[in-house]
């Protein structure tokens, strides 16, 4: 999708921000590029849209040499997410959102429904919100806008760049959380730039490490917690990470020990009345079931509020089925990787009759790891 060949970029002043980058996007792929202050991960990034020119080397978008495509066009077929959001205050919500659409000169029904979808699709009714000012919104609300104004052309590659560290925690991790949702449907090819481990394993089909201009391992999140190229790579990792203190030799126990309790809802319950109990839960999910205790799926918050205005719902309506699930005889190896790797941060535990046994999440994981440790 996106290839970099022998790709450098050499300031006037002679200092070398890129030294000879080869790599690929894969089509769909979110590739997170991180690595210290300076290492030129923004560079990279910046260099797809023309921002920043290669002194040399070629980088191509599906074949095509994009230092003979028009900047301003190209830049028109890209999404691009920023930290700093970049909202025009003088536009309301829905006028920011279409931009780029009405500078592509989409019809305005077309626009007008895109805008409408997006919105909805992260949680902020457009009849609310649409007509209001950036600065009638919270800023994660604004972030929310600034990620699907990047998708509002329907473009096929997008990129962001620290698009959500100047948010607090919480807004932070629901929006992550929220981007992996949301890639799962769009399945876009996204570049992302963050200069935090963490957020680079909860979110990247690859992790693109950098350093003074070069990569020094490309690799699944996986592969890179469990063999970091170099010292420089398993320092930036940093101790801490729970997959060292696995390869410490951590053992992990049954996955009968590692079950806790989690929120359950039967799916007759209506739209208004689980987001009340949410509320009071104070939790993003609830685990669908039904009368006689069978697992049936998960329901979010953000797919309560998507369907809300929709009064003859219930939670077998929009509940989602698309998570793994457990059995208490499966290797704790095995649920490890599940949870690692899954959306929601846990993963429902059921018996031979599917009937809800529990869950077991990251939190039950890493008490276990802790417990390991201090003894």
């Amino acid at each position: 999708m996106i290839e970099f060949k022998n790709v450098s970029k050499v300031y006037e002043d002679g200092f070398k921000a890129l030294k000879n980058l080869s790599f690929t996007v894969n089509e769909g792929e979110l590739l997170v590029l991180i690595g210290p202050s300076g290492c030129g991960k923004t560079t990279t990034m910046k260099m797809i849209n023309r921002l920043i020119e290669p002194t040399s080397g070629t980088i191509t978008i599906e074949g095509q040499d994009i230092s003979e495509t028009n900047p301003v066009l190209l830049r028109r077929d890209i999404g691009y997410v920023i930290q700093q959001i970049g909202l025009l205050p003088h536009m309301t919500i829905r006028e920011n959102v279409s931009l780029v659409p009405r500078l592509k000169k989409w019809e305005k029904e077309r626009y007008l429904n895109k805008v409408d979808e997006l919105m909805e699709m992260v949680g902020l009714n457009p009849q609310t919100f649409g007509e209001r000012y950036p600065s009638e919104l919270s800023g994660g609300q604004q972030q929310r806008i600034g990620v699907i104004r990047g998708l509002a052309a329907e473009p096929k590659i997008i990129l962001m760049d620290e698009p959500f560290s100047a948010l607090d925690p919480i807004s932070r991790e629901q929006l992550q959380e929220e981007l992996v949702r949301l890639q799962k449907d769009i399945q876009k090819t996204i570049v992302f730039v963050t200069h935090d481990m963490d957020e680079a394993l909860k979110i990247a089909d690859r992790i693109c490490i950098m350093r003074k201009g070069e990569i020094v391992q490309l690799d699944r999140p996986e592969n890179i917690l469990r063999h970091p190229a170099d010292a420089f790579v398993h320092s930036f990792i940093g101790e801490e990470r729970i997959q060292d203190n696995l390869d410490e030799g951590v053992s992990l126990p049954s996955v009968k020990k590692l079950i806790v309790k989690p929120i359950t809802a039967y799916a007759t319950r209506g739209l208004a009345e689980a987001s009340k109990y949410m509320r009071n839960k104070r939790v993003d999910n609830l685990i669908v079931v039904d009368k006689n205790d069978m697992y049936l799926g998960i329901a979010t918050i953000w797919d309560v509020q998507k369907h809300y205005r929709e009064e003859g719902l219930t939670l077998d309506d929009i509940k989602q089925t698309d998570s793994d699930v457990l059995t208490p005889d499966i290797p704790a190896e095995e649920a490890f990787q599940l949870v690692n790797e899954s959306v929601y941060g846990f993963v429902p535990v059921v018996d031979d009759q599917h009937k809800l046994l529990g869950i077991v999440n990251r939190a039950s994981l890493v008490e276990h790891i802790v417990d390991q440790i201090i003894q």
